[in-house]
């Protein structure tokens, strides 16, 4: 009781130090907590299902000339069976999504629909709250369902016995509900609404067999690491006996692997550096917060010196003093984790709104925030209060009781504070250099030009659907067309943001050996490269008007005759031409025919600035594109009007298919910039918040500095001293730490914004003037900081300073 009467009095006796000190440790536990419940949130994935730690997903990768270094989380649809057949022990599930179109009288719902395998649920505990979901999948018209879709369909009604009629790829299934499931967690990355029987006969296709193809997620369950690991290890010996046999996939090109699903989530290497980067944040920011209470704390140790004093002549110990303070340390701490935690309470909403996220704080439980609150509160009393109670318990009563001045930790405390400072700096600088970039890669990706005309281009998604027949996605072209202010449409399996199919064919220029060139195959229809406003580099386009690019081929015929191919620049440097006019009538095989290249494109940047521009050959195919999707080129319209326009006109010829389009912008953003964007943000925040805490911690030392030399300002004054002198004196003694923060700030921010912008293919340069920008900020920030400080002693009266005590 007597420490906790010791802290009151010295805090309002010292209201500005208190204020400074709690309110920037809570600022700083407050962006600590919501920075954590972020990073746990992203890397909990798929944590709250039972028995997660064993579920393992299957993976391929090739290594070819020109193709993609990911790794693909998909395989052939029947590989299950393969690998079941030679190891029968072996446990796994399949998953593969597929878009739905749920009829309810005149009504059409898109929706997304899981279809797995029997066993499933028996893998994916997702708890069910009526009926059983293993025994409903036995039946090939058997759905399950969550909360949400039974209300959703049914209301409030038991969605038990009830049917659905789905529309899957032209064909409508009566499906009988038999199991309701609870609501999946946001936290999970395989899910769907509903869930219905995988059936070969029902949702196979002419890949289910064809090693190398993407058609499904295989699941295997094992009863640890080393089990999975012991299996990967035989993978090689597998796909020798199985894979490389058919020849469609090479050995030495074609590998499988393990991932566990926990590590599903933050697939891409880009994903989990800004994740850890956030982390980082956190911490840093915590750490900036505890040299502020380290730095406040022993600079104002002069001012308790006295009482330390008449504790010792009393017969207060050593361990006593320091038992005291550590103990008003931690009650310190702990107001501040209390207003912290009540800051990130009322900052969360905000923060979801920025970053996109759905973060909550749960109290208790086994993701409850208590009980690591209550370790952070301890932890940081124990580390902030240490030194300032050795501090303030190691003055010598005698010494300090005889001094006309309070002592403040001699000249190693002053040291300490300025090493603290220039901490304290550094990390505000490094972190002002990283949001610099980050914000001006947000806005190079915003504006970079990526090879085509972005504006005035809606993609149509919904022209994929596996229930529109050819006949009608060509009534839907000629609709679309037909629409007002529309000026182009064409049909492609690729559009900016999106991507049906990704085949990759190995091809070499004919009469040579050597390597293949992997390029991907991307099949487009009439008038594509005008509709999507490319660049011709050399050479010609696809025009109806030349016979031999073969547009009007059915399959087997292409097969049998090698179509004409245009190809992007990327193409021309990975097959080794010299330039895009001489790659202009060379042949190049496939392994099965020659195609004639007959013009070069510029690079078309479809898919994420993150990646690579792939090789591509482009053919002409006006008959069977396979998942098409379809782009409209308008003009004298907004986006919104011709939206409403492009709808109407698919409901004249489709009104029983849901439509769904979006703006390239915005499919572009949904698909590829929205995470880095929203990260971004809570970036932002995060170092806003770590210059604002350095600032609260120069600005409390600034008060007390310039309070302890009151008198001595005076005495400079009265032999002559300007006041601009004075303020040069006291602001310059703040900025050399901050300057020479500096010099450990550059190298941290180089070093990591180059491993950041190395996860972008198109990136900025990483400039000087990131650097000097956020140097001269600081600078400025700092000088303000200060200032108010500085200029109310360096005015102050000479005689009045002399009285001072």
């Amino acid at each position: 009781m007597s420490a906790l009467t010791s802290l009151y009095r010295s805090l309002a006796h010292h209201r500005l130090f208190a204020l400074l000190n709690i309110g920037g440790l809570a600022l700083g536990i407050a962006t600590f907590l919501v920075l954590f419940l972020f990073v746990r949130f992203e890397t909990g994935y798929d944590r709250v299902l039972p028995q997660q730690d064993r579920l393992w997903v299957m993976e391929e990768r090739y290594v070819m000339p020109g193709y993609p270094a990911d790794t693909n989380p998909n395989t052939m649809g029947s590989e299950l069976k393969i690998l079941q057949a030679d190891y029968p022990q072996l446990v796994g599930t399949r998953y593969m999504n597929m878009a739905a179109t749920v009829q309810q009288g005149g009504q059409a719902t898109a929706e997304d629909l899981g279809t797995v395998d029997p066993n499933f649920f028996d893998l994916m505990r997702f708890p069910a709250v009526e009926g059983d979901p293993t025994a409903t999948l036995a039946d090939p018209n058997g759905l399950v369902v969550t909360q949400k879709t039974a209300r959703k369909y049914f209301g409030s009604q038991s969605a038990i016995g009830r049917t659905l009629q789905l529309s899957i790829d032209g064909t409508t299934y009566p499906y009988k509900v038999g199991a309701v499931l609870r609501d999946m967690p946001d936290d999970v990355t395989f899910k769907s609404e509903m869930f219905a029987q995988l059936s070969r006969t029902r949702f196979g296709n002419e890949w289910w067999e064809h090693w190398g193809s993407a058609s499904l997620t295989t699941f295997l369950r094992f009863p640890d690491d080393a089990a999975a690991r012991a299996f990967e290890a035989q993978l090689p010996a597998f796909l020798d006996r199985h894979a490389y046999a058919g020849g469609n996939v090479k050995k030495g090109e074609y590998f499988q692997s393990l991932r566990p699903l926990t590590a599903m989530h933050l697939y891409s290497p880009g994903d989990r550096a800004i994740v850890t980067t956030l982390g980082a944040v956190g911490l840093l920011t915590l750490l900036i917060a505890i040299v502020n209470y380290v730095n406040l704390a022993t600079a104002r140790a002069g001012l308790r010196a006295r009482e330390v004093a008449m504790r010792k002549v009393l017969g207060g110990t050593r361990r006593s003093l320091i038992r005291q303070f550590l103990g008003e340390a931690l009650a310190t701490v702990a107001v501040a984790a209390l207003i912290g935690l009540a800051l990130a309470e009322i900052a969360l909403p905000f923060v979801n709104a920025l970053g996109g996220t759905s973060l909550a704080i749960r109290y208790v439980g086994w993701d409850g925030v208590v009980v690591p609150l209550v370790l952070l509160v301890l932890g940081i009393a124990l580390v902030a209060g240490l030194y300032p109670a050795f501090v303030l318990s190691g003055f010598r009563p005698a010494a300090v009781l005889a001094s006309t001045r309070a002592p403040g930790g001699g000249r190693s405390g002053t040291r300490l504070r300025s090493a603290l400072v220039v901490v304290q700096f550094a990390i505000a600088i490094a972190f002002a250099i990283a949001t610099g970039v980050m914000l001006k890669q947000t806005e190079h990706i915003r504006d970079a030009d990526l090879g085509f005309r972005r504006d005035g281009l809606m993609i149509v998604r919904s022209l994929m659907t596996g229930g529109i027949d050819s006949p009608q996605r060509a009534a839907i072209l000629r609709s679309l067309a037909a629409a007002p202010g529309v000026v182009g449409v064409t049909v492609a399996n690729n559009a900016p943001g999106d991507q049906s199919t990704t085949n990759f064919s190995g091809y070499s220029r004919a009469g040579t050996s050597g390597a293949k060139i992997s390029l991907m195959d991307v099949g487009t229809g009439r008038d594509y490269f005008r509709v999507y406003g490319a660049r011709l580099v050399a050479g010609r386009l696809f025009d109806a008007a030349h016979a031999d690019d073969r547009g009007l081929l059915t399959i087997a015929e292409r097969k049998r005759a090698g179509p004409n191919v245009v190809i992007n620049r990327t193409a021309v440097t990975a097959l080794g031409f010299a330039s895009p006019t001489a790659a202009l009538g060379q042949a190049i095989n496939d392994g099965e025919r020659d195609s004639t290249i007959i013009g070069v494109v510029d690079d078309l940047r479809f898919r994420s600035p993150r990646d690579a521009v792939t090789p591509v050959a482009y053919t002409y195919n006006t008959v069977d594109i396979l998942s098409p999707f379809a782009a409209v080129r308008y003009a004298g319209a907004d986006a919104k009007t011709m939206m409403a326009a492009l709808e109407a006109a698919w409901k004249r010829v489709v009104p029983g298919v849901p439509f769904e389009a979006r703006s390239v912008e915005d499919n572009l953003y949904q698909r590829y910039y929205k995470a880095d964007a929203q990260r971004s943000r809570l970036f932002t925040i995060g170092a806003v918040l770590a210059v604002l805490i350095g600032c609260i911690g120069l600005y409390g030392l600034a008060a007390f500095d310039t309070a302890r030399r009151v008198k001595e300002i005076g005495i400079r004054k009265t032999l002559g001293a300007s006041t601009a002198e004075v303020l040069r004196l006291l602001i310059g003694q703040f900025l050399r730490p901050v300057i020479l923060a500096n010099l450990v700030a550059w190298p941290l921010a180089y070093v990591a914004m180059q491993r950041w912008l190395g996860g972008f293919d198109d990136r900025i340069a990483l400039s000087p003037m990131f650097f000097f920008g956020a140097s001269l900020a600081a600078v400025l920030i700092a000088s303000a900081t200060v200032f108010g400080q500085a200029w109310r002693v360096a005015r102050a009266e000479p005689a009045r300073a002399l009285r001072h005590e």
